[in-house]
């Protein structure tokens, strides 16, 4: 059963969504990371939208292209402070999507405006919109499918039918695991017209879209052949350019889990999805999947393919960070959360002929409290958990550190595991973004290829034998080859170490072979550090 009001005018359906999206956006700027970083994803993002340059396999290029407009278009504050908010932008376009998506399935304005707050509030949901992610993108795209989908399947329009194949194409270029919800897609066109299909000028305009989406690959060839200043596993050659967009580096992953942890991941993505809407909004959702499943079944099995997809990959995918591509199940959930809170009022009101003593307006008024009293409870839950505002922007440290780097330095690559590896990535941003020491080489790991070309990048066996030519600097202790050298620590202003140059290789005889003039080796005596 749905919600039983008479239908809401349109006009406040309209607006009740865009004033959602305008308080889901005044929350992600209030808490949006304030420059480059946190994570080694979001620097790798903010390089290659500064640079034009290539991402990590599949590359991305749609992320690049909208993230590069931002970078440029916009006046404030610095470029990595710009990508993030493409994050923000995107999450607050999804929360006005929800809202559609929700007024086309209860016809109901104060329902719909829940669940897209409930899922504007969500903590990872709202997280992820404050710093520079490919979710949030990806996520406007699934509900901008969802929503085509939903529509056409309601109203047979043949352009809505375009529409979703034109998003769903696209999306591609932000996410590639957006394959998952081929079954959705595929369900609906099935279900509602399945001539969509196979009427030739239909299947010719469907592979033209498709077509026009696929083309937006041929940047990462072409843009990679020109040895850009940053390309993560660049390809060399057209034969390499199939692995990389197939992302064959991550195939050991990709549906990696072994059929006995299953279990255990589902329950710990219920877990997360608890996180998002508490249990009782998960109640509420499997209220409104069911409630679609019986009542109107073609959206219902839209849903539900929908879910499976997106969850099947998330219980299969062998990374730390799984949690973070559970996106679109939040996405596709929070509109169910409302559906199922309409068919609980429902039920109620049915029995409220036993108070008479208690208006249907006043039940009402109580309702719109209740869920106004959860959203603010659940905002202010979750505002400590996802501010970044406050974190420390390593703008100040890169620029502190590389006043003091002499011309041509070069800087070598912590391990991987440690957090200095991604201050390496923040540093060479700053270096950019601002034409600080830009002429700064980055030596990589051994055994690794570097995410760029000389200069900017070396490898780390061509270079070890020329680290004496060039002012060498570390910034992280942590490094087993560090017991050759001998450091000295670059203090800030306050005294604070904020890195180390070499200052000498220690030889095998217990000695010291020295890179600097005998007067300086003298007097920075009492400061070196033997690692």
């Amino acid at each position: 059963m749905t919600s039983q009001r008479s239908e809401t005018p349109r006009r406040f359906w309209w607006a009740a969504g865009v004033a959602a999206a305008v308080v889901a956006f005044l929350l992600y700027l209030r808490t949006l990371h304030p420059g480059v970083g946190p994570y080694l994803d979001s620097v790798e993002y903010q390089i290659t939208t500064l640079v034009l340059g290539v991402s990590h396999p599949p590359g991305y290029p749609l992320y690049t292209w909208l993230g590069r407009l931002f970078v440029v278009l916009l006046p404030w504050r610095n470029p990595a402070f710009r990508l993030n908010l493409l994050s923000a932008v995107s999450s607050a376009i999804t929360v006005a999507l929800v809202h559609r998506i929700t007024c086309r399935l209860t016809r109901d304005g104060l329902l719909s405006l829940f669940g897209a707050l409930s899922l504007a509030v969500a903590v990872r949901f709202w997280h992820q919109a404050t710093y520079a992610e490919l979710y949030p993108l990806n996520g406007t795209l699934v509900a901008a499918t969802v929503l085509a989908l939903v529509t056409w399947m309601q109203t047979r329009r043949p352009a809505l039918y375009f529409l979703s194949v034109a998003l769903y194409a696209w999306n591609f270029g932000v996410n590639a695991p957006a394959i998952v919800l081929l079954p959705m897609w595929l369900w609906a066109v099935l279900s509602t017209d399945r001539r969509s299909l196979t009427r030739p000028r239909n299947l010719m305009l469907t592979a033209l879209i498709v077509l026009l989406a696929a083309v937006q690959y041929l940047y990462i060839p072409l843009r990679a052949f020109q040895h850009p200043p940053f390309c993560n596993y660049c390809p060399e050659s057209w034969s390499e350019v199939p692995a990389f967009l197939t992302g064959r580096e991550w195939w050991g992953i990709a549906f990696g889990v072994q059929p006995r942890y299953y279990l255990q991941r589902w329950a710990d993505s219920g877990y997360q999805l608890m996180l998002q809407f508490w249990p009782v909004g998960v109640l509420l959702g499997a209220v409104g999947l069911w409630n679609l499943l019986r009542e109107r079944t073609r959206l219902g099995v839209l849903f539900l393919l929908g879910l499976a997809g997106e969850w099947f990959f998330v219980v299969t995918y062998d990374v730390v960070d799984w949690a973070d591509f559970m996106h679109p199940v939040y996405i596709l959930t929070a509109p169910l959360l409302a559906v199922g809170l309409g068919e609980v009022w429902g039920w109620l009101r049915e029995r409220m002929v036993r108070w008479p003593a208690l208006g249907r307006s006043a039940a009402s008024g109580l309702l719109g409290l209740a869920m106004a009293g959860l959203l603010v409870a659940t905002a202010f839950n979750n505002y400590p958990l996802v501010d970044q505002s406050q974190k420390t922007d390593w703008h100040g440290w890169a620029r502190d550190l590389l006043d003091r780097m002499e011309p041509g330095a070069w800087v070598l690559t912590p391990p991987t595991p440690t957090d200095g590896f991604v201050h390496s990535w923040a540093l060479r941003f700053v270096s950019w973004a601002e034409g600080r020491r830009p002429e700064m080489s980055i030596v990589y790991l051994p055994r690794l290829e570097p995410p760029g070309p000389p200069p900017g990048y070396l490898r780390w066996e061509e270079a070890e034998p020329h680290l004496g030519e060039h002012p060498l600097y570390v910034i992280e202790l942590n490094d087993d080859r560090l017991h050759n050298y001998v450091l000295l620590p670059v203090l800030r202003d306050d005294g604070w170490p904020i890195g180390y140059r070499v200052v000498g290789r220690r030889t095998g005889e217990g000695g010291v072979e020295p890179w600097v003039g005998p007067e300086e080796w003298a007097r920075i005596q009492d400061r070196l550090l033997w690692p």
